[in-house]
C-alpha cells in the first residue's frame, strides 16, 4: 500500500516538473515572438516552401546564434530571423545558414 502512496505522489511530482518545463519554454518562445515583432528589431523574413517544415530551418539558425522563431501571422510559413548587427550586414550569413538545410535560392521577403 504504501509503495502506490510513493508512486502517486512521485508521479504527480514529475508531472508537474514537466508542466513547469513546458511553462517556462512556453514563455520564452512568445519573448522571442515579441522581441522579433518589435519594430526596433531588425529582421529578415523568410518564406518556408509550401510542404517544407520550418523546424530544421530554425535549428540550423539557432546553432548559428541567430534568435528565429516561426511568424504566426501570416497564411503562408515565415521565419523571422532576429539580424541585431543590422539585416544588410547578416543577410549573406542568414541565406547560408538557410541553404545549408538543403534550400535552394534562399530569397527573402524583402528581395521579391
Amino acid at each position: 500500500m504504501a509503495f502506490w502512496i510513493f508512486f502517486l505522489v512521485g508521479l504527480a511530482a514529475f508531472g508537474a516538473l514537466v508542466l513547469y518545463l513546458l511553462r517556462d519554454q512556453s514563455l520564452e518562445r512568445d519573448r522571442i515572438d515579441r522581441q522579433l515583432h518589435d519594430p526596433a528589431t531588425p529582421t529578415l523574413e523568410y518564406s518556408v516552401p509550401t510542404g517544407q517544415d520550418p523546424v530544421t530551418i530554425l535549428v540550423a539558425l539557432e546553432r548559428a546564434g541567430f534568435t528565429a522563431s516561426v511568424d504566426p501571422h501570416h497564411t503562408h510559413q515565415r521565419v523571422l530571423v532576429g539580424c541585431p548587427d543590422g539585416v544588410d550586414r547578416q543577410r549573406t550569413q542568414v541565406r547560408a545558414v538557410i541553404g545549408s538545410t538543403g534550400r535552394a535560392d534562399v530569397r527573402f521577403v524583402d528581395e521579391r
